[in-house]
């Protein structure tokens, strides 16, 4: 069945079009009618409406501009579903290419929160993953606030730990500094074995008791940072015990809205083919800033 079309409706969104192609314009009666083929009368009604519920502006010239009601409209886009269903094809092109598990997660409040995968980590058994929160705490967030304002960052590191940190605070500032000169985090694992961060946040999903949960924490070690770096030094076929890289993606204001990461199948891979993850990563996250309006 053929979808009914508005023609008054379609000849709004063409004004409001014309105006958005020129942000930094205002734009007289007679220029919009010229431009959009349209006649003064149906111009000037439309503008009169959208002057009135403020979603465009006309000033003393009588010149027309974008109004502040389309910055209230822009910004429950930017916060709600719309930015999310924006990055998802970057992170799904991202798994096609490299054939690894991608996460995307974002911080809500104090917590984590996964809100997309492609392809099954192996440590997730049969989770899905989406979904699933952990607490925005140290150790817990590195790379989801690293490359956010240092206010942020301090905010952060002040929260009560879920595991001692024994690393000095200069030490945590100099992985967030070369982090951002790098654009990635690379985590790292001893061995197989999965890394802190990751029995930290399965030990948060587990649905243990919360006096179980804090002895098991009490016995873990501090939290020093080893497992992060922040480059892949070394030759091409040299071996490197990587759990994952992870990295931001950038709103339109700049800030970090989401990290990607991209997990390693297998507990060593070369540091040929992390330099290509790397590189597949970063593309994608460029990629997601420009949809988000990252200039």
């Amino acid at each position: 069945m053929t979808e009914r079309q508005s023609p008054p409706t379609h000849r709004v969104v063409q004004v409001l079009g014309l105006l958005g192609e020129n942000p930094h314009r205002r734009l007289t009666l007679t220029q919009v009618a010229e431009r959009l083929g349209l006649s003064k009368p149906t111009c000037l009604g439309i503008l009169a409406a959208l002057a009135e519920a403020e979603y465009v502006t006309r000033d003393a010239s009588k010149a027309y501009g974008l109004g502040p009601a389309l910055l209230r409209l822009g910004w429950a886009a930017e916060t709600g579903i719309a930015a999310l269903d924006l990055v998802r094809p970057h992170v799904r092109e991202l798994h096609e290419v490299l054939g690894r598990p991608c996460i995307l997660a974002a911080v809500h409040g104090d917590r984590i929160v996964v809100v997309d995968r492609q392809g099954r980590p192996a440590l997730a058994g049969s989770r899905d993953l989406v979904g699933e929160h952990f607490p925005f705490v140290p150790p817990l967030g590195i790379a989801n606030v690293a490359w956010r304002d240092d206010d942020s960052v301090r905010a952060w590191l002040a929260r009560p730990p879920l595991v001692p940190i024994a690393a000095a605070e200069e030490e945590t500032w100099a992985l967030v500094r070369a982090a951002r000169r790098s654009g990635y985090l690379v985590e790292r694992r001893s061995g197989a074995a999965p890394t802190q961060n990751i029995i930290l946040a399965n030990l948060e999903v587990a649905g243990l008791p919360r006096p179980v949960l804090a002895e098991l924490r009490r016995r873990m070690p501090p939290a020093d940072w080893a497992e992060f770096a922040t480059g892949l030094p070394g030759e091409p076929g040299e071996p490197v015990p990587v759990s994952g890289i992870a990295a931001p993606v950038y709103d339109r204001h700049g800030v970090q809205r989401y990290s990607l990461t991209v997990l390693a199948t297998r507990s060593c891979v070369t540091v040929a083919e992390c330099r290509v993850w790397a590189a597949a990563l970063l593309a994608a996250t460029a990629a997601a800033g420009r949809e988000l309006g990252r200039v």
